[in-house]
Parts: C-alpha cells; structure tokens; sequence
C-alpha cells in the first residue's frame, strides 16, 4: 500500500521485549518505588503516583522516538504519517480514503460512556482483586481520591491533568502501543494482531481491546485518540448538563446564552446600525456567561466522588 513505509516486522520476541521496556517501569514505580517513597516524602501519595506515571508514560514517548529514528533515520512528516498510520481511515478492500470508519468509534464511546463506567462491571475488578489481591491498588492510585475539599484553588492541578492527557492518550502510551507496535504486530500474530495489541496494553479493560480493531482494520492511528478524546468530552458535556439540569441558575444562563444569539442574529439589529453595538457586546457577555458556568461545573466536579474514566 502507498500510505505505509517498509519496515521489517517485528518478532514476538521484540515484541515482547519492547513491551517488559515500557509496562516494568510502571510496576516498579506502582509496587515498589511507591510504597518506599510514600513515608518519605511530603507530597500527596495521590499527587505523587500521577506524577510519576506521567514520568513513566515520557518514558514511552522517548523509547518510541528512539525506536523511530533507528527505523526510518530521518524523523519527515511524509516518513512519520507513513510508519504509524497517522492518515484518514482506509477502507481494506479499495484501499482508499473511507472517512466513515470515523462513525464506528461511536457506538465504543457510548458503550463506555453508558455501560462500563457506569458501575455494572465492577464485579469483574472485585474478583480479579480476590484472585490477586496484591493487584488491588492502593488509595492513592485512585484518581477520583483528588476530588476533595482541600485541593479546591489548586490549579496547578489541572497543569498535571494537561500533561496526563497528552503523554496517555496521544504521545505516550498511544503512540506506543497504536503508533509503534500495532503496524508491526501482522507478522508475529497475522489477523488477530489487534487483539494482542489490546492484551499487552498496560490496564487493559474491555473496551480498550476494541480500539486496536479499528486501527488495524482501517490502518489508522486516530479512531483509538478519537474514542480517548471522545469519551473524555462526553464526560465533560454530561458535567455540564448535570449542572444546567439540576441549578435553576443554570437555566437563566442557559436561556440568557440562547436568547443572547438569536437576538444578535435577527434581522432587525443586523439591519439598523443603532443596534449594531448589541452585536459587538453580545459575544463579550456570552463568553463570561460560558465561563461562569465553567467554573461552577467545575465546581461541581470538585464535589464528585467518581473518577469520569
């Protein structure tokens, strides 16, 4: 195919070695840096672990940067879109551009968005955490135990949350595990590549299995980042419905928002200059408006026992 460079495929024995490179580091800092650095140091356990999980996934950016340049020598756009499929889906059998494949991420989002974090799985983790109890993860690994009282006013939090999103859902553990492996796992495992792609994910859960289907198929490195992204999204529209919903000044915002446009878009300002400065302040109150109820979502976030992914 013309959207993919040659590049000799990997054994399953690199594979899994290229795997132990990036998933050991994660269990020593979870299992053993941890639980020796906790009654050392003053930094919150919970602040603490993300950080270095952060650390873990640079780790697995530079170790795919690295591989990078040993493969392809010089780092080109045209050499990079090729090596890790970072083009538009691409139908299997006419080998060309098939935009719809995007759509199939949907039903992945909603089922994760409805169904898997909505609680009627957990028993799957409460048994695996009996089976291996030396699995069961501590207090501290659990993001949601960030949502707390004291840590209202600290944005610098939110600095750590943009930096956690960028390595995990796009220049770390992605482009790993969907950038660097999967476009070479055909040859080890042939048609059921984008399961073992799913397996060796590091905290794999059942959806996360799927995402290497469509990638594979569609040799595509952006329907799993679109499912990443999506998902997250999803969690903050429903933040803000469950806000607008339950706050009756959320509906005077939400009706002020909505009369606001229509009145700057109707005929009769757009038509006489006198009210043209409705059109010019218009906007400028719309933005505090959207920004007020950004905080008190966010607000409202700060108060929530549940961890959104």
């Amino acid at each position: 195919m013309d959207n993919e460079i040659v590049v000799k495929r990997y054994s399953v024995g690199k594979i899994l070695g290229l795997w132990a490179l990036v998933t050991l580091p994660m269990f020593f800092i979870r299992f053993v840096l941890m639980p020796f650095l906790v009654p050392m140091v003053s930094i919150h356990p919970g602040i603490l672990y993300w950080m270095l999980m952060i650390v873990g996934m640079i780790w697995q950016f530079v170790l795919s940067v690295i591989l990078l340049k040993r493969e392809l020598g010089l780092l080109s756009w045209e050499n990079l879109k090729k090596r890790l499929w970072l083009n538009h889906p691409v139908h299997p059998k006419t080998f060309k551009v098939y935009k719809l494949a995007y759509l199939f991420t949907v039903p992945i989002i909603l089922y994760a968005f409805f169904f898997e974090s909505s609680g009627l799985f957990t028993f799957i983790g409460e048994a695996m955490n009996r089976l291996f109890p030396f699995m069961t993860p501590k207090d501290y690994a659990d993001i949601q135990n960030l949502v707390s009282p004291e840590f209202v006013g600290d944005w610098y939090l939110l600095g750590i949350a943009l930096v956690s999103c960028l390595f995990n859902y796009l220049l770390g553990e992605e482009l790993f595990f969907r950038g660097i492996l999967l476009p070479q796992m055909k040859g080890a495992f042939g048609k059921w590549d984008w399961a073992m792609n799913g397996v060796e994910y590091p905290y794999t859960s059942r959806r996360i299995v799927f995402y290497g289907f469509l990638n594979a198929k569609y040799r595509s490195f952006w329907p799993s980042v679109i499912i990443f992204y999506g998902l997250a999204c999803a969690y903050v529209i429903l933040l803000l419905l469950y806000f607008v919903l339950s706050q009756y000044k959320g509906f005077m915002v939400v009706t002020i928002l909505i009369g606001l446009y229509f009145i700057r878009h109707s005929k009769q300002v757009l038509n006489h200059p006198q009210y043209h400065p409705i059109v010019a302040v218009s906007p400028i109150v719309e933005i505090v408006l959207l920004f007020f109820l950004f905080l008190r979502a966010f607000n409202l976030f700060c108060t929530m026992r549940r961890s959104p992914i």
